[in-house]
């Protein structure tokens, strides 16, 4: 296993052994690593990324080609190293603990597959459901997923891309992350904070005026 304590684990591809990353041996092709800048997509445009996540056209990234001879259905999995779950807390703060695996994904093209999320657990021969799934075109942009996960052992987190019925059907994936504790909800928006103050507010005034007609009986 990678650690003896997973604090935080952080992978963007940029160096040529993706981070202990490997491809499955059962699925029915591999994922590629590529920059955007030695991609080729003269012959498949409109579809997969222009830059990685952080919008730099040297930055590397994983996708999976969907051109021949890929066929629809075809499985790509992406397998993460072994990770070792923390010994459990003496004061029983988390447990079992629990750990928040984020990942950016690009879907783009007409013809886009699914994408799915998996966590396998050491000794597990088969993945259960997806923790985290999305199929069709989600338009030319980067989006960030993030799922919290429950490991009772030491664990591997699985990415894999299915082709769609076309080859405008390339999926990408980039900066992996894995921490630990649950996921935190992004910062709420300003119309959602106002909104939650202004419910306060006249939540305090129903209560105000309850309280005077109580008084009056």
């Amino acid at each position: 296993p990678i650690n003896p304590h997973l604090r935080e684990f952080h992978c963007s591809f940029e160096e040529e052994p993706i981070c202990m990353f490997t491809q499955d041996k059962n699925d029915d092709f591999d994922w590629t690593r590529h920059s955007a800048a030695t991609r080729d997509t003269k012959y498949t445009p409109n579809t997969g990324p222009s830059t990685d996540h952080t919008g730099s056209k040297q930055g590397f990234y994983m996708y999976i080609e969907t051109s021949r001879p890929r066929k629809e259905g075809d499985q790509a999995r992406l397998v993460s190293p072994f990770f070792n779950i923390a010994p459990k807390n003496p004061y029983g703060i988390t447990n079992p603990p629990a750990y928040c695996f984020g990942f950016f994904y690009h879907m783009y093209g007409k013809h886009i597959g699914t994408l799915n999320a998996f966590l396998k657990q050491k000794g597990q021969m088969t993945l259960e459901a997806p923790l985290w799934s999305l199929s069709s075109n989600q338009g030319d942009r980067w989006k960030q997923a993030k799922v919290s996960i429950h490991p009772t052992s030491s664990f591997q987190v699985v990415l894999e891309g299915i082709r769609g019925p076309g080859i405008e059907g390339d999926i990408a994936i980039d900066d992996i992350t894995l921490e630990e504790g649950e996921c935190r909800d992004p910062p709420p928006n300003i119309s959602a904070n106002a909104l939650s103050t202004s419910s306060h507010i006249w939540l305090l005034y129903a209560t105000l005026v309850l309280t005077l007609l109580e008084g009056q009986r």
